[in-house]
């Protein structure tokens, strides 16, 4: 015989995952609750300027650094396959940058790209990093090749992933300010609609499981990273006009990034011939959000640099296709010591 208490457990639990799915005010999740879940024996926090940085380590401190840095909606977890196949060869460091994952936001004032650019920079300062290979997917890709031309003496190499552009950034404004309000981002995010953002991403959407959805939209939910996200959008489109988010105030329809048509034109104070250290392109055929052709004409920029492709995959090469990105990755950098 089932028992009362076990049954309205079990109803109490299929409620809050039926809200969790299609409700569309979603509360805040707490950061204490979060990091009981999400971090392991190898999380460790730390004090940067005035955020406090979710990170882990893992490898032999002999062996070559690296620095791996995720995306727009990401936390360090998407390198967990990366970790898995390098950590043998090399001294492996993942962070949450400031207002994704278990970091949260910072504790004073907003964020914009160049204070994710700065605290990248800080970090690596605070842990005692010197001459990485910065590796970045998305708007971690934007953040690793900016610092390796404000911090020739940090970064030696750098791997970008289906890296972000500033176009990217300014058009994500516009779609967050759809209806002139950051309300409708910061809450109304239920996680059939990150499930939907994800499969946009990815390139095969059977590889995207329920345990990735959730571990996405709850990160997303830590008290903070709704502000964060639109905060940054918001501050690049504005702080950098004759982009195509000028009119970010404006009412249109939400879309998905794969409408987002982005240009490779960088509308800021960086110059990405300015690169100067080797470079490996990572592209995913299928990636909708910044389609090959684009990748393409920025590394044509880049006067050092090799670039591969990875037919059928999507946004997030190194999370989809983990054991390829990973291989072509240490290829290049016993090629290029």
């Amino acid at each position: 015989m089932i028992q009362l208490p076990n049954l309205l457990g079990f109803a109490g639990s299929v409620a809050a995952e039926t809200y969790s799915e299609f409700g569309l005010f979603q509360p805040d999740k707490p950061a204490a609750a979060l990091e009981r879940q999400y971090t392991d024996d190898s999380s460790e926090f730390v004090e940067v300027n005035d955020t406090r940085i979710h990170y882990r380590e893992a490898g032999n401190p002999s062996d070559p650094t690296l620095v791996l840095l995720h995306g727009t909606y990401s936390s360090l977890h998407t390198w967990d396959g990366w970790v898995e196949r390098l950590e043998d060869r090399y001294h492996v460091y993942r962070l949450d940058m400031p207002g994704f994952g278990l970091t949260g936001p910072r504790q004073d004032g907003e964020l914009k790209l160049e204070s994710l650019i700065e605290a990248v920079g800080a970090f690596c300062d605070t842990v005692g990093i010197s001459m990485t290979t910065l590796v970045g997917n998305s708007l971690g890709g934007g953040v690793a090749w900016r610092l390796s031309v404000d911090r020739p003496d940090l970064v030696s190499r750098l791997i970008l992933i289906d890296a972000g552009g500033a176009t990217l950034l300014a058009r994500l404004a516009g779609n967050l300010m759809s209806f002139g309000s950051d309300y409708v981002p910061r809450y109304v995010t239920p996680r059939f609609i990150i499930r939907l953002i994800i499969r946009d991403a990815y390139g095969d959407e059977s590889k995207v499981t329920p345990e990735l959805v959730r571990r996405y939209h709850d990160l997303l939910l830590r008290t903070g990273n709704r502000r964060s996200v639109v905060e940054i959008a918001r501050n690049y489109a504005t702080d950098h006009p004759g982009s195509e988010a000028d009119d970010i105030y404006g009412t249109r329809i939400p879309s998905l990034p794969s409408t987002y048509a982005p240009s490779p034109h960088i509308v800021d104070d960086y110059d990405i011939e300015a690169v100067s250290v080797p470079t490996l392109f990572q592209w995913g055929s299928e990636d909708e959000w910044l389609p090959l052709s684009f990748g393409k004409r920025l590394a044509s920029r880049i006067p050092d640099s090799n670039f591969i492709t990875y037919d059928g995959v999507g946004h997030l090469p190194m999370e989809e296709a983990p054991g390829p990105t990973a291989r072509d990755a240490d290829k290049f950098l016993l090629e290029r010591p």
